[in-house]
């Protein structure tokens, strides 16, 4: 923990009460858009959490600095112009919000539904949030440039408690988002019964962050358009969301350099016809951790996870599968994918069902093939591990760079993931008996 800072003659500052209240309450705010503003992206190509938490301490400590030193700083954020969307607001919808709005804009819609309204967003370092709850964007087939529901230009973006649906367009791949400019976090989104959830890149130097968002029956059925769909942006890093039901395409696709795809849930239960669950048709450095992975009876193909499937495009064709639980109920198949040349590392994956479980060649430690698992209740999709397990405390140290600090809690959240003598192999820690909620029953 970061030592209390003093000022250089060591003596606050601010020796009256109003003042170390005022220096209180600007320290919190300027920690607060630190970490959840729109400066995430100046950390680089999506690092892993414990990586974070360190970028964090280390850019906290030097920021509080700086506010200590000079109060008028903090109060930079007011000088951000807040818009206001609703029916009791001068802007009605979020298009009108977007031909007022001013770069470092936060525009703040009220929760209900918006139909039929779509729009380009040009601004950089934009925020837009929903407010008491999702402010829904039902296009109910609409489009804006025949694109999105929003069309984001700008660079260095954030979109919360935003509810995307309907877009649909000529050419079949209309999104609830379209990327077009560098830089953007989602969180805690719903993305659902479009054509492509999310599609683009911002181009080479872009680094996207989706979390805590859940994406449901999007693609056009022709297997061209995806729940999830990244190009060629510098890193994708995707973590505590759940992607379900794409129809006919992926339920992940990323074309990114780097990939961070991080204690999700991603599967299609008894009734979904996706295809792959991840595909990372390029390869790249990327890292598949913590994840909840089913494959269905009616999937459209039988491979779960395929990597470089289309050529080794990217840099860095490495590949690092880490403490995920993949099942299989479709009556035979492939689990993983690799294209030869590729360097793969599998370690402390559980693969439940019937199939092959790597095609292709990989360094494999402590993985668990069975169709015997002991599940709390497999049939209801709740693979936490029960006592007899063979997996309870079968896995092996991964390192701390790849060792998993959360498993994924439904829907779209997270818990730290328990620990009690040996690391488990799956994505869930045995520790008593938990419930997919992560309370303990």
């Amino acid at each position: 923990m970061s030592q209390p800072i003093k000022t250089r003659n060591s003596q606050s500052k601010f020796p009256c009460p109003a003042g170390q209240f005022l220096c209180a309450v600007s320290l919190i705010l300027c920690v607060y858009f630190q970490c959840f503003g729109a400066d995430w992206r100046t950390i680089g190509p999506g690092q892993s959490d414990q990586m974070l938490a360190e970028y964090f301490r280390g850019e906290t400590a030097k920021l509080s600095e700086r506010c200590l030193a000079d109060v008028k700083d903090l109060n930079d954020w007011k000088n951000k112009r807040v818009i206001h969307v609703g029916p009791a607001h001068e802007c009605k919808t979020p298009s009108q919000a977007a031909n007022v709005a001013g770069d470092g804009a936060v525009v703040e819609i009220d929760a209900g539904v918006y139909e039929g309204d779509v729009c380009v967003w040009r601004q950089n370092d934009l925020t837009l949030r929903g407010v008491g709850g999702y402010a829904h964007l039902k296009a109910n087939g609409a489009s804006a440039k025949k694109k999105a529901i929003w069309v984001i230009q700008g660079r260095n973006v954030t979109v919360e408690r935003i509810e995307f649906s309907g877009c649909r367009v000529p050419d079949k791949n209309g999104a609830g988002i379209r990327i077009e400019g560098p830089g953007l976090a989602i969180r805690n989104c719903y993305f659902h019964d479009n054509e492509d959830g999310i599609l683009g890149s911002g181009g080479g130097e872009s680094n996207i962050l989706i979390e805590f968002t859940e994406f449901a029956r999007n693609g056009h059925g022709d297997g061209y358009s995806h729940n999830i769909y990244i190009g060629h942006a510098r890193s994708l890093t995707i973590r505590h969301c759940y992607s379900h039901h794409a129809r006919i395409g992926h339920n992940l696709k990323s074309r990114a350099h780097n990939n961070y795809i991080l204690y999700n849930r991603i599967m299609d239960a008894g009734d979904g016809a996706s295809s792959y669950a991840i595909d990372l048709p390029n390869g790249g450095r990327s890292f598949i951790i913590g994840n909840v992975i089913q494959q269905g009876p009616k999937t459209d193909n039988s491979t779960i996870i395929s990597y470089g499937a289309e050529g080794l495009k990217n840099p860095n064709p490495e590949l690092y599968m880490v403490n995920n639980t993949l099942v299989n109920d479709r009556r035979t198949g492939t689990f993983v994918y690799i294209r030869d040349g590729a360097k793969a590392k599998l370690i402390n994956n559980l693969f439940v069902g019937k199939g092959r479980s790597i095609r292709g060649n990989a360094e494999q430690i402590a993985n668990l093939t069975t169709d015997t698992p002991k599940f709390v209740n497999r049939a209801d999709f709740d693979y936490h591990l029960t006592a007899d397990s063979p997996a309870v405390d079968a896995g092996s140290d991964p390192g701390s760079g790849l060792k998993p600090l959360y498993q994924y809690v439904h829907p779209a959240k997270r818990l730290k993931r328990p620990t009690d003598n040996s690391l488990d192999i799956g994505a869930f820690e045995f520790i008593g008996k938990y419930s997919l909620t992560g309370e303990k029953k």
